[in-house]
């Protein structure tokens, strides 16, 4: 171990003051709800229904993700916990998504667990401890802390992923998500070990701190760093659902549960790229192991994900009649348009700040997915559930209310304007469009290009659903499953996707805000964000005036 790891654990073991409990806040709040949620759970009355435990896990959701807008400004200039957890805007933003995504997703799910029989609290609790896992990996500053929450978030879905026994399919894709889950888990711990073998530390900031002295020598561990970056970018590329890592997508989104599809959809795409933005700006910032296109930086394997996930996602959606197995391609896609915003926003540190048409999109992402999964849950019920286009048939016309907002959520998934999806895209080519303007780098623009394109093709399958909604003969009869709480949700995915799309103002300065405030930061980048605030708080001057 040499004298600059010595002393980066020195610094680590610090003991922790009393308000760095405020970092857990939010996680603290799901636990407990959890805690009661298990004791509410065995006074249960055999035979009732569970729909008040439903409601119950919603409520304390919803506590969860005031609490983090209610510590907006309460963060902590240094990781808290011995240098084990961020307390920033970023961690925060992340940490009421989740919670959101998670309170809507249940809100659907109480009619379709009765349906298929399988109305148990365990399920709710399922989500809960997954969305724990969220939040802390959310604001990870360690290796050690973002696996352990990792595998927190990912476990409990693996079960969700099967939780209707009785459907083949679910056993199906609970075991190929369970299996090459644990594949790419182990990938990722391998490359944090070479990570740790290398820089002689798991936190991100100081093997950040040990990579700048390592590329300024001639010392054999840089080439461990590049194969442990390599397996950890894997990794998150699994949970992304990123080509190459793409394979269990579409078989697990037709055999779990609709409302839990619609979650792990949103909110485990939001999560991963959170978790991956924090861990390649802090822990690999150094220019050659970011590095210009075709330089063997991690910036590379983002531009080959992003371009392939693209095409790929787009054009084999195409050829799908299975609905889900449709939206589960069209996901594959949405993490390509992610990836080109990723890419762009950091090639250079001078175009950091666009990491927040990254954090835009999520959220107009997520109200979208949310709530098509949510309304395929509407028409769910066991024996009946619509599932092919044709099952789709003159379903928008016998029940306006439900073919209204599917139309509002298709339209944004394509990126019509004036709704939320349209913003989001245009955010992000946009980034891309201004690195090509100042770099003069043709592989931004082709991969733009490349973008708007697939796009296009996109806006077919998603239109096709809305021509079979309104314009196609019914070939059976479905009789859905009357839900308020599913209504509900629809409703309010279908009114923020709207109102993002109409004022947009709120959502992006919120997303700018915690892009921001992410700790851990190098330097350079936070010299970036000064000079970007001072150029924002210029704009705002000169429009009062």
């Amino acid at each position: 171990m040499n004298l600059l790891s010595t002393l980066n654990i020195v610094a680590l073991l610090t003991p922790p003051e009393g308000a760095e409990f405020i970092a857990v806040v939010p996680a603290t709040i799901v636990t407990l709800v959890a805690v009661a949620f298990i004791l509410i759970d065995i006074f249960h009355r055999q035979g009732s229904p569970r729909d008040y435990l439903a409601y119950f896990s919603v409520i304390g959701l919803g506590v969860a993700a005031a609490s983090s807008w209610y510590l907006w400004d309460s963060g902590l200039e240094r990781a808290a916990f011995f240098g084990m957890l961020y307390f920033d805007q970023f961690a925060l933003f992340f940490s009421a998504l989740a919670c959101i995504t998670a309170a809507l997703a249940i809100l659907c799910s109480p009619a379709v667990l009765q349906s298929n029989r399988m109305d148990r609290g365990e399920y709710y609790l399922l989500i809960l401890f997954s969305v724990i896992g969220m939040i802390v990996m959310a604001a990870a500053a360690d290796l050690l802390t973002l696996f352990i929450a990792l595998e927190l978030m990912s476990i409990p879905i693996y079960v969700v992923a099967g939780f209707l026994r009785k459907d083949s399919r679910g056993a199906e894709a609970s075991m190929k998500y369970f299996i090459l889950g644990s594949i790419s888990a182990a990938l990722m711990l391998y490359g944090i070990a070479l990570i740790y073998g290398a820089a002689g530390t798991t936190n991100l900031e100081y093997i950040a701190n040990n990579l700048t002295y390592l590329t300024s020598t001639a010392d054999g561990g840089y080439g461990l760093v590049m194969v442990g970056m390599v397996l950890i970018m894997s990794g998150f590329l699994f949970k992304v659902a990123a080509v190459p890592f793409h394979v269990w997508a579409p078989d697990v989104y037709t055999g779990a549960p609709t409302p839990a599809v619609g979650f792990m959809a949103a909110a485990f795409k939001a999560i991963s790229f959170a978790a991956l933005l924090r861990v390649f700006m802090v822990a690999f910032p150094a220019e050659i192991l970011r590095g210009g296109f075709f330089g063997l930086g991690w910036i590379d394997i983002a531009f080959v994900a992003a371009m392939a996930s693209m095409v790929l996602g787009n054009f084999v959606a195409v050829m799908q009649n299975n609905v889900k197995r449709m939206l589960a391609y069209s996901s594959i896609a949405h993490a390509g348009y992610i990836l080109v915003g990723l890419v762009a926003a950091n090639v250079h540190d001078q175009f950091y700040l666009h990491n927040d048409a990254i954090l835009f999109y999520l959220v107009t992402y997520t109200f979208a997915v949310v709530g098509a999964f949510g309304v395929l849950s509407y028409f769910g019920r066991r024996g009946q559930a619509v599932e092919t286009y044709e099952d789709l048939g003159s379903l928008g016309l016998k029940h306006p209310f439900m073919g209204l907002v599917m139309g509002i959520f298709m339209l944004s998934a394509a990126g019509f304007p004036p709704t939320a999806g349209f913003l989001g895209k245009f955010y992000i080519f946009r980034s891309g469009v201004d690195v090509f303007a100042q770099t003069g780098e043709t592989a931004m623009l082709v991969l733009v290009v490349v973008g708007v394109l697939t796009s296009v093709v996109g806006a077919y399958y998603y239109l096709k659903v809305l021509v079979h909604m309104f314009m196609k003969p019914a070939k059976r009869e479905f009789e859905p499953l009357e839900h308020t709480g599913t209504r509900w949700s629809v409703a309010i995915c279908a009114i923020l996707t709207m109102y993002i799309g109409i004022f947009p103002a709120q959502t992006i300065d919120i997303s700018r805000d915690a892009v921001m405030d992410m700790r851990g930061v190098s330097e350079e980048v936070e010299d970036v964000i000064e000079t970007g605030q001072e150029q924002l708080e210029a704009l705002v001057e000169e429009e009062e005036y």
